[in-house]
C-alpha cells in the first residue's frame, strides 16, 4: 500500500500538476511591470499615519468612531474594488473562478462595516455590541475560504503522499488543540457568566481559516507560492488577531470603534488589496526565489511545521500546568498521540527516500517503464509512458496490465514468464483514445530488498517509426512489382506496336522510293525537255538576231518607224536570249554538267566587263561602282562571277526604280565581301527565308510591272555555292535592300587598275 501511495505521487501526475497550475497562472491582462514594492511602501506609510493618530489622535468618542469606522470602510470597500478588477482582467478560468470567491467575500466584509457604521450613527458607544450583523462577515469568511481552496497553486514536489496526509493530520490536530484550549475553552467559560456567543464566531472562523492555510501550506510548494496569495494569507492573519482581540473585548464590554483593535483590520483590507494589485499587474508566477535564507526558512517550515506545532502543544501543557496548577488532559493525550505519529512519520520518511530512489530511476528512463505487483496490477508508470498512451496517472494505477495491453486476451502467461526469466516480444500498447501504438515490451522480475515477493518491470519501445518504415518498404516493393508486371504488359505491346508501326513505315519507305524515282525521272525528263527545247531556240534566236542586225546596219536607211520596230524586236529577242541562256545554264546546274574553274582573278577586270555587258539595261546609269584600287584578287570563276554580279545588279534595277544602286567591295577574314545595295522600298521579311529559291518573285502583282522569272538569284546562289562562297539578303536600315555574298581571296595581291 505504501508503494501504490507513492507511485500515486509519481512524477508524471507533479508535471500534470504543474502544467494546470501554469496555465491557470496565465494573465492576459494588465501590465508586467513590478509596481507591488511602491504599492506597499504606500500602504505601509498609510498604516504608519493611521496607527499615529490611533495612538495620539482625538480622543472625542464620536470622531473616533467617525474615523475609525470610515477608514474600515474604506480600506475593505478598496479591497473589494480591486478584487472584482482582479476577477475580470485575470486571463485563466481557474485564477478568475477564484478572485470571484474572494471578490465575494470582501464585499460582505465591506458591507458588514458600512451596516456597522450606519447603525452607530446614532448610538456610538454601542457601535460595536454584537448582533445579527456578525452573520454577514461570517458568510465572508465562508467565501474567502473558498477562494483561497480554489486559487491555483504549484503542488510540493519530492514528498510522498502518505508522509503528507500524515503531516496535514497531525498539524491539523495540534492546531485544533491548541485552537480549543487557548481560546475557545476560556470563551466558553466566559460566556457562561453572561457573555455573547456571536463575539466568538467570528474568531473561530478566523482560527480555522489560519488552519486552512496552513494545510494548504503545507500542500503546496512553498517556493512557489502566488504573490497574490501570500498577501492574503497576510490580510487573513491581521484580521484574525483583531477578531481576536475584538471578542475579549466584547466579552468584558470594553470594545471601542476607533480602537488600536481596528488596525488589524485596516492591515488586512491593505494586504487584500495589494494582492488585488499583484494580480492585476500581472503578478502569475510565484513569490520570486531570492538567495536570502527567506526561501530556506520556508522550506524548513515546512518539513518541520507538525513537529513545532507539537512541541508548542506540550511546553503549553506542560507551562499552563507549572503556571496554574492543573493539567489539561486533552493536550496532554494530544501530544502523546502526535508523538506516536511523529516517530511514524519519520519511519516512513526513511522509506519513502529509498523508494524516491527508484521512483526517479523509473521516471527518468526515456522509455515508456511500469512497474506491478506479481497480480499483474501496475504499481508506477513513468512520463513516458503517459505521454505515449495518453492517460493520467490516476487512470493506470492499480489497474490491471490488460489496460495498456488491450491486443491480449490474458496477461497472466507474460506475468508468469516475466517472474521467472523475463519477457520480450511485439504487443499493441493502448492508448486513451482507443487507438494501439506497436511497441517492443521487455518484462523483468524485480527482487526487493526488503522481502520475497516477486514485481515486474516493463519497458517498452516505440516501433511506430519502423512499422511505418515497413509499411512504407512494402507499399513500395508491391507497387514495383505491379510497376514491373505493368512494364512487361506495355514491353508486349510496345513491340507489337513497333513491329506494325515499322511494317507500315517500311512499307511507306517503298512507296516514298518508288515516288521519288518517278519524280527524279520526270525531273530528268524536265530537264532533258526544257535543255532540248532551249537548245532548238538558240539557233533561231541567233539567226534572227544577226538578220535584224544586218537590217539595222544596211546601206539604205529604213524608215523610222521601221528602225524603231526592228530594234524593238531585237530587245526582245536579247531578252530571249538570255532567258535561253539561263534556262540551260540552270539545267547544267542541276545536272551537275556546268563545269566551273575557280581560279585568282582580278575583282576589276569583271566590273569592265559588267559595264559593257549593261550599257543596254535601262538605269544602268544608276549604278554606282565603289571596288577599291589594288582590291586583292578573289578566287573565283571569271564568267560564273559575272553572272552572279549581273543577276544581282539587274534584280536591283528592276526591283528599285529609282536611286543609285552601289556595288561595293571590302575584304574580311581572308574572304572578299561584295555588296549590292538599293534605295528602293527593300524586301517583305516574310519573303526573305524563301528569296533563293526558284521561280520567287516578291510580290505577285510585279510580273505585271517588272519582267522577270524568278531564276537569277536562285542560280547566283547555286554559282556561289560551287565557288566556295556564300550570299545572303538583308533590309538596310537606311531604306533599300542590300544582298552580300563572299568568296575566297587570293594568297597572293594581283595588280589591279583603279576603276
Amino acid at each position: 500500500m505504501l508503494k501504490l501511495e507513492n507511485a500515486k505521487r509519481g512524477d508524471a501526475l507533479a508535471r500534470g500538476l504543474r502544467h494546470e497550475y501554469n496555465e491557470s497562472m496565465t494573465n492576459r491582462a494588465g501590465p508586467t511591470t513590478n509596481r507591488q514594492p511602491l504599492l506597499a511602501a504606500a500602504g505601509l506609510a498609510f498604516l504608519g499615519l493611521y496607527a499615529a493618530w490611533l495612538g495620539w489622535g482625538s480622543t472625542d468618542l464620536f470622531e473616533r468612531f467617525l474615523i475609525g469606522s470610515l477608514m474600515m470602510l474604506f480600506t475593505s470597500l478598496l479591497a473589494a474594488v480591486l478584487a472584482v478588477w482582479a476577477q475580470q482582467t485575470s486571463g485563466s478560468a481557474a485564477i478568475r473562478r477564484a478572485w470571484l470567491w474572494l471578490s465575494l467575500g470582501l464585499l460582505l466584509w465591506a458591507g458588514s462595516d458600512l451596516a456597522r457604521m450606519l447603525a452607530g450613527l446614532s448610538d456610538p458607544a454601542r457601535a460595536g455590541d454584537p448582533g445579527w450583523m456578525e452573520l454577514i462577515p461570517l458568510m465572508g469568511t465562508f467565501a474567502v475560504w473558498l477562494g483561497l481552496i480554489l486559487y491555483p497553486r504549484q503542488p510540493r514536489e519530492h514528498t510522498g503522499q502518505v508522509v503528507l496526509r500524515l503531516d496535514v493530520a497531525l498539524s491539523t490536530a495540534a492546531g485544533l488543540t491548541l485552537v480549543w484550549i487557548v481560546v475557545l475553552q476560556p470563551v466558553l467559560a466566559n460566556l457562561r457568566s453572561g457573555g455573547s456567543s456571536l463575539a466568538v464566531l467570528n474568531p473561530l472562523a478566523d482560527l480555522i481559516g489560519l488552519l486552512l492555510l496552513m494545510n494548504i501550506f503545507l500542500l503546496s510548494d512553498s517556493g512557489r507560492l502566488p504573490a497574490p496569495f501570500g498577501w492574503i494569507s497576510l490580510g487573513l492573519a491581521a484580521y484574525t488577531f483583531s477578531d481576536l482581540a475584538y471578542g475579549a473585548l466584547l466579552l468584558r464590554n470594553a470594545y471601542q470603534t476607533g480602537s488600536a483593535v481596528d488596525l488589524g483590520w485596516v492591515l488586512g483590507d491593505v494586504c487584500f488589496a495589494l494582492g488585488a494589485l499583484s494580480q492585476i499587474q500581472g503578478k502569475r508566477g510565484t513569490m520570486p526565489r531570492h538567495r536570502s535564507i527567506l526561501p530556506r526558512v520556508r522550506q524548513f517550515n515546512q518539513s518541520y511545521l507538525p513537529l513545532t506545532l507539537t512541541l508548542i502543544l506540550g511546553l503549553y501543557t506542560i507551562l499552563a500546568w507549572q503556571l496554574f496548577g492543573t493539567l489539561n488532559e486533552l493536550g496532554m493525550w494530544v501530544t502523546v498521540v502526535l508523538s506516536l505519529g511523529l516517530f511514524g512519520r519519520q519511519g516512513l520518511l526513511i522509506g519513502e527516500v529509498e523508494f524516491q530512489k527508484y521512483a526517479s530511476l523509473v521516471n527518468s528512463i526515456a522509455e515508456p517503464t511500469f512497474v506491478c505487483d506479481r497480480r499483474g496490477r501496475l504499481q508506477m508508470v513513468n512520463p513516458a509512458l503517459l505521454e505515449a498512451t495518453g492517460y493520467r496517472t490516476p487512470q493506470l494505477l492499480g489497474k490491471p496490465l490488460d489496460r495498456l495491453l488491450p491486443g491480449l486476451a490474458d496477461t497472466t502467461p507474460l506475468l508468469e514468464q516475466g517472474l521467472r526469466d523475463g519477457w520480450s516480444g511485439e504487443v499493441q500498447l493502448g492508448q486513451s483514445d482507443g487507438a494501439a501504438l506497436p511497441v517492443s515490451l521487455a518484462l523483468r522480475p524485480l527482487r526487493p530488498s526488503a522481502d520475497s515477493r516477486l514485481v515486474v518491470a516493463g519497458t517498452a519501445h516505440d516501433l511506430s517509426a519502423q512499422k511505418a518504415q515497413q509499411a512504407a518498404l512494402q507499399a513500395a516493393y508491391e507497387q514495383i512489382a505491379t510497376d514491373r508486371t505493368e512494364l512487361a504488359a506495355l514491353n508486349a505491346n510496345l513491340e507489337q506496336n513497333v513491329a506494325e508501326k515499322t511494317a507500315s513505315l517500311r512499307e511507306a519507305y517503298s512507296r516514298l522510293e518508288a515516288q521519288n524515282l518517278a519524280l527524279q525521272e520526270l525531273d530528268r525528263l524536265k530537264s532533258d525537255f526544257v535543255s532540248m527545247v532551249s537548245h532548238e531556240l538558240r539557233a533561231p534566236l541567233a539567226n534572227i538576231s544577226a538578220g535584224i542586225e544586218l537590217s539595222l546596219a544596211g546601206s539604205q536607211p529604213l524608215p523610222g518607224r521601221t528602225h524603231h520596230n526592228l530594234e524593238l524586236v531585237q530587245a526582245e529577242i536579247r531578252r530571249l536570249t538570255r532567258f535561253v541562256e539561263t534556262i540551260l545554264d540552270l539545267s547544267a546546274l542541276d545536272a551537275g554538267r556546268l563545269p566551273l574553274y575557280p581560279s585568282p582573278i582580278p575583282l576589276q577586270t569583271v566590273v569592265v566587263t559588267l559595264r559593257q555587258q549593261m550599257t543596254h539595261l535601262e538605269g544602268a546609269g544608276r549604278v554606282r561602282w565603289e571596288i577599291p584600287a589594288g582590291f586583292p584578287f578573289v578566287v573565283a570563276d571569271e564568267q560564273a562571277l559575272i553572272s552572279v554580279v549581273f543577276h544581282l545588279v539587274d534584280n536591283a534595277l528592276k526591283y528599285a526604280p529609282e536611286g543609285e544602286i552601289t556595288v561595293s567591295a571590302s575584304a574580311e577574314n581572308a574572304r572578299a565581301r561584295i555588296s549590292v545595295r538599293d534605295h528602293g522600298p527593300g524586301i517583305n521579311p516574310e519573303v526573305l527565308p524563301w528569296l533563293f529559291e526558284r521561280f520567287t518573285r516578291l510580290d505577285s502583282e510585279d510580273a505585271q510591272t517588272v519582267y522577270g522569272h524568278g531564276l537569277g538569284l536562285y542560280i547566283a546562289r547555286r554559282l556561289l555555292q560551287g565557288m566556295d562562297g556564300e550570299i545572303r539578303v538583308e533590309n538596310h536600315p537606311d531604306g533599300g535592300a542590300c544582298f552580300t555574298f563572299w568568296l575566297p581571296l587570293a594568297a597572293e595581291r594581283g595588280e589591279e587598275d583603279e576603276v
